[in-house]
């Protein structure tokens, strides 16, 4: 399917790795000029390079602290400042720490919202007035099925999610006259960087093999496996693209069936 994205301007955070480089590469591979945000300029640029070098696309980069208050207004600028327009926001940026509820200190909790929830509030922000002035645009944010089914043990990050499934929904009503677009996409167990440092530590702390922390984790699937990258990149290429013209303000699951949501 040719999504169309032929020289639309898209900008992605958290693209320095994981989720957000998948996505940013396909953008790129569809025809996409990129922009891409993270916090470590070194491993931001070498994935600009590497997407540059598989594409030919046009790639530009801007290291940012999406915590800090004017950050996301600084990556607006930037790109706008370079590329003219913003067509397309991947918001991608944002992981959160777990552990057993009363455990969990107020510093977790405010990690937590400040990087997955209120750093994907400003960027939204940050982005709309381009948005409306051009009457067009394409919000897609990563959030996690955490949102709909938390696990006791990652509360942090489900409460951020649980929010930032409400923003895209209320938002949507708001800024569809404009011409603007706002959806989810709700991954479960991906095999990322993030993972595979989540499977290791679970190994270090019982003693067992990381692989057999992933078969019990694959148990609860019904795919009976991890996702991969790729597949979650492919559902938000679409959802940013005018092949899905006709939805917004919804999500779409791609955790394998693990999520007990009604369909």
């Amino acid at each position: 399917m040719d999504l169309k994205l032929d020289g639309k301007v898209a900008m992605i955070t958290g693209a320095s790795r994981g989720l957000g480089a998948a996505c940013a590469g396909l953008l790129a591979a569809e025809g996409a000029r990129l922009a891409l945000s993270a916090r470590n300029a070194e491993t931001l640029e070498a994935t600009a390079a590497e997407i540059r070098a598989a594409t030919g696309a046009e790639v530009s980069v801007v290291a940012q602290d999406l915590t800090e208050p004017d950050g996301a207004d600084n990556v607006a600028s930037a790109v706008l400042d370079s590329h003219g327009r913003i067509d397309i926001l991947i918001n991608s940026a944002g992981a959160a720490r777990g552990g057993v509820f009363w455990e969990i200190t107020d510093e977790v909790w405010e990690q937590s919202l400040a990087l997955k929830f209120f750093a994907t509030v400003r960027m939204i922000r940050a982005v709309m007035p381009a948005m409306r002035d051009q009457k067009y645009g394409r919000i897609v944010t990563i959030v996690g099925n955490g949102g709909i089914q938390p696990s006791p043990r990652a509360l942090p990050g489900g409460t951020a999610n649980a929010a930032l499934l409400a923003l895209t929904s209320g938002l949507a009503r708001e800024v569809a006259a404009d011409g603007i677009s706002i959806n989810a996409v709700n991954p479960g167990p991906t095999l990322t960087e993030r993972w595979t440092g989540m499977l290791a530590n679970m190994s270090s702390q019982s003693g067992r093999p990381a692989e057999a922390h992933k078969a019990d984790i694959e148990e609860s699937i019904p795919l009976g496996r991890f996702g991969n990258p790729d597949e979650i990149a492919r559902a938000v290429a679409f959802l940013a693209s005018d092949c899905a013209s006709n939805i917004t303000g919804t999500s779409i699951l791609c955790d394998g069936g693990e999520s007990m949501a009604p369909a």
